[in-house]
């Protein structure tokens, strides 16, 4: 393997594609398997999803401490363990025979989520390709929205002939044949900055006394579109029906968020240098808003409904890349990888709180409700990314 090396844009599509069978092994596995596991671990369907808290908490605590870890001794080895505690943690699910080895395991995975899934990647993209970051970090997002329709039809290919309990040790072996060489294989070579778009990062947009203010008003900006992206769409189904859809159409036009998604990270990648990243931030926020207002102005229906679900999709699409790279240019590009492990610290337990909230605002005022929700977060979101821009031009 030491001969073998991934520099630069070849690099940046290899960690996508280690992203993508990272992901289809730790955060889609209880979608597709949590009834065969819970009848087997003797538990809850519900608590078989909450391995995805687990994973959130455990990664979130660590995630400062692995992101210096990261800015010092660069992002190869810290991929490498990442992908071991993932397939580590994927093992240890096979074997599991009840609570305590399901804990353990999910813990492992929790381990591995700042290492594989989240901040270190980022990180490495921003180095492999320092002159364009925004363009190499839209690349892997966009290559990113190829995971569900990967994943999701191979767990469920791999259930009927192997079980739930070989299909995670196939998965954990894929950690260690296919993740571990490709992050061996990985090669950073840092490159003095230069200006101009190519050279985001380069140079913080905020000055040293007003750091720990932006970084409170960039959690507060992401938190409302993150809260609303981790939530609406596990609700979305439940929604269409309300607004008087059938559960088949419901599906197919709640489906509609995901073409959305990928349609909007294609446009970023194309033109996304011609607006600054704070801008669109703000432009995707506005656009979530007025998708989620849709439904509730219009009263529901299959028409409104569809709309604001591509609406959703549409600026939710941008905003996880403003999530990426709006750390990167606010603070710049040394210690990107700590303030990304900052960040994701308290954002991971607001999103981990997400599903729950949005349920119980559908429990009590129905479709209505949950997008009325969704609406003040986004307006919210959209009133922090002005004062963030306000800022960042003072």
């Amino acid at each position: 393997m030491s001969g073998w090396s991934l520099p630069g844009r070849r690099g940046v599509v290899a960690i996508s594609m280690t992203q993508i069978a990272a992901w289809g092994s730790s955060y889609f596995v209880p979608a597709v398997y949590s009834v065969p596991m819970a009848a087997d671990l003797g538990l809850p369907v519900a608590m078989i999803f909450g391995g995805i808290t687990i994973m959130l908490l455990v990664g979130s605590l660590l995630g400062p401490a692995i992101g210096r870890r990261t800015d010092r001794i660069g992002p190869r080895e810290i991929l490498i363990a990442g992908s071991v505690f993932l397939g580590a943690g994927m093992a240890v699910l096979a074997f599991a025979q009840g609570l305590i080895g399901f804990i353990i395991a999910w813990v492992l995975i929790g381990f591995s989520m700042p290492m594989t899934l989240t901040q270190t990647p980022f990180a490495a993209v921003a180095q492999l390709m320092p002159h364009a970051s925004r363009k190499a970090l839209g690349l892997m997002t966009l290559l990113g929205s190829l995971c569900p329709p990967i994943a999701l039809p191979l767990l469920a290919a791999m259930e009927p002939i192997i079980g739930w309990r070989g299909s995670c040790l196939a998965l954990a072996a894929l950690q260690f044949v296919f993740c571990v060489p490709v992050h061996w294989a990985i090669r950073v070579k840092p490159q003095p900055a230069i200006g101009g778009p190519a050279g985001e990062g380069a140079k913080p947009m905020v000055a040293p006394d007003r750091r720990r203010k932006a970084f409170w008003l960039m959690f507060a900006a992401f938190a409302g579109a993150g809260f609303v992206s981790w939530g609406f769409p596990v609700q979305i189904v439940a929604v269409g029906q309300g607004y008087g859809l059938e559960l088949a159409l419901a599906v197919i036009v709640g489906s509609l968020f995901g073409p959305a998604q990928m349609v909007a990270r294609m446009a970023e990648t194309t033109f996304g240098d011609r607006l600054p990243i704070l801008l669109l931030g703000l432009a995707s926020a506005t656009i979530m808003a007025i998708g989620c207002a849709l439904p509730v102005i219009f009263g529901g229906g299959v028409m409104a409904f569809a709309a604001g679900v591509i609406g959703f999709g549409l600026g939710s699409g941008t905003m996880t890349i403003v999530r990426v790279v709006g750390p990167l240019v606010v603070f710049g590009r040394d210690g990107y990888a700590e303030i990304m492990g900052k960040l994701n610290l308290p954002l991971n337990y607001v999103f981990s709180t997400a599903p729950f909230v949005m349920a119980w605002a559908s429990s009590l005022g129905g479709s209505h409700a949950v997008m009325g929700l969704c609406v003040v977060l986004m307006l919210i979101s959209m009133a922090v990314f002005v004062q963030l821009i306000r800022m960042t031009r003072d």
